[in-house]
């Protein structure tokens, strides 16, 4: 209708284009000044839109003359009414099962899902608001504009489920890519897709980075020039990096453990640029059990390197990550309130000696032994780099093409007996069927690392060293026999090697 403030606001822009004075003639003044006080969303947006039509327009002049026509000058909306109000206009708010305030942002041709507390969320609101009103935000004022957003997306928002770079739904497996489009990865049993539109909820962290756009028509056997795995644990690293993109399944921990020179570093690096690239691909060794859930919540590949050894409080933090677990500690500024971090994620870890050393993580771990490069076949990290980038997107398809694959026989795959880590064996057994493996050769791989770890775990024991020194010594052990105090007696008399430090 011709009274209607925004169709004169939207005809005055047409005009602006030739000209400047058009925004600021009585009538649309007046209508900027009603949107002002009943539709401010609105009275932003078509504000920015004048901008934008005409370079030249002068939108501060416009907003003086909305303020002089506002009665008795007007109340001036506060900067965090106008946060709030650009916020409800422009994101859907929401919150996960935790009653974490999400904003899911409509974009053109993508769609932004962002924590209401993160620095990605922050810095789009910033940058909204200066072009609406070309002005900055307090961190005060940000601070409590949040708070109100985050009340909001809690309280009147629905609950929604939000993955970090792997998630499962109905059609199968989705994997974030993790660039500017907001693209994801679907792997179902009949191959794989690149979405422009995920059906899942992906949020990300600043520090994430984005995984290679997969190339059709890849070669898995690139991975090996580019990695020092040995060949009798290939098949077992591909599980481990397909398996690290099922979250409805146990993870095991990759454990790397080889001398100086072995390309530990460079391997793990390699592998997780697969899975999850980050601005600090590897970190080093965790002071507490609490850097490692908060390095969990802040990454999906949980990834250490140049490990010396491992409290037992975290390998059982480890072990929990594993399975899926929680930390809790007590919240800062609060009366005691927890604040608790609940997480599964895979896990890779480096070492020159063994790190997994207690039961529970050994019987989790997928051990590698990487033996050492001979000089003349060592290689410069720019040149090896350089190859590896060109390299990755035909790797990350081929990746793909066997997951598909093995997502298909998964089905076909029996098991007689298992292992702990059951899911893991028979995804293995799924996998090595697709690379040509008879049936069985995983499981058969698999029963041997698994006596490789107990072999090692009794190594890490002291009870158990003392019982084989013993054995050793005696012709036939067996025939001992006597009460459970001199059995104690007797072990206690047999000297063992400090391995404790």
């Amino acid at each position: 209708m011709p009274g209607d403030p925004i169709t004169i606001i939207e005809a005055a822009i047409e005009r602006l284009r030739d000209d400047v004075g058009a925004i600021v003639e009585p009538a649309v003044v007046a209508a900027f000044s009603i949107l002002r006080a009943t539709d401010l969303p609105n009275y932003l947006r078509l504000r920015h839109k004048a901008k934008e039509a005409n370079k030249g327009c002068l939108v501060t002049e416009l907003d003086k003359a909305v303020q002089q026509s506002l009665p008795s000058g007007g109340d001036e909306p506060s900067t965090i009414d106008e946060l709030v109000a650009l916020a409800r206009a422009q994101c859907q708010l929401k919150h996960d099962a935790d009653r974490n305030a999400v904003a899911v942002i409509p974009m053109p041709g993508r769609q932004e899902v962002w924590r209401v507390y993160s620095t990605g969320y922050e810095e789009w609101l910033r940058t909204t608001y200066w072009r609406a009103k070309e002005a900055g935000v307090p961190e005060t004022t940000m601070k409590s504009a949040l708070a109100t957003i985050a009340a909001a997306g809690i309280n009147d928002g629905e609950q929604i489920d939000i993955h970090v770079r792997a998630a499962k739904d109905d059609a199968g497996y989705l994997i974030d890519l993790c660039a500017e489009q907001w693209r994801a990865v679907l792997v179902t049993p009949t191959g794989w897709q690149v979405l422009d539109h995920s059906p899942a909820y992906f949020t990300r962290t600043q520090s994430m980075r984005p995984l290679p756009e997969p190339q059709r028509g890849g070669d898995i056997g690139l991975l090996w020039q580019h990695t020092n795995i040995p060949a009798n644990r290939r098949v077992m690293v591909l599980t481990w990096l397909l398996d690290s993109f099922r979250p409805d399944t146990p993870f095991p921990v990759l454990e790397l453990v080889g001398e100086q020179g072995s390309a530990k570093s460079t391997t793990q690096a390699v592998l997780r640029s697969l899975v999850d690239p980050n601005k600090v691909m590897l970190r080093g060794r965790p002071k507490t059990v609490e850097d490692i859930f908060v390095a969990a919540a802040n990454n999906w590949l949980v990834s250490y390197e140049n490990l010396s050894g491992l409290t037992a409080e975290q390998q059982d933090a480890f072990c929990t990550l594993s399975t899926g677990g929680g930390f809790a500690s007590r919240q800062l500024y609060t009366n005691g309130e927890e604040h608790i971090m609940e997480t599964k994620r895979p896990v890779v870890l480096n070492g020159i000696s063994v790190v997994a050393t207690r039961p529970d993580l050994i019987d989790r771990v997928i051990h590698v032994d990487m033996p050492t490069i001979p000089p003349e076949s060592r290689k410069d990290d720019a040149d090896t780099s350089a190859a590896w980038e060109r390299d990755r997107p035909m790797v990350f398809g081929a990746l793909l093409d066997l997951f598909a694959n093995a997502l298909r026989l998964l089905p076909s795959v029996k098991l007689a007996h298992k292992q702990r880590m059951a899911d893991f064996e028979r995804f293995g057994e799924a996998v090595a069927r697709a690379l040509g493996f008879e049936p069985g050769e995983f499981q058969r791989q698999y029963a041997e690392l698994v006596r490789a770890g107990i072999d090692r775990a009794l190594e890490s024991n002291a009870v158990a060293q003392v019982l084989d020194k013993y054995f050793e010594e005696r012709i036939s052990p067996w025939n001992w026999q006597g009460t459970a105090g001199q059995l104690y007696d007797l072990l206690n008399n047999q000297i063992i090697p400090d391995r404790s430090t």
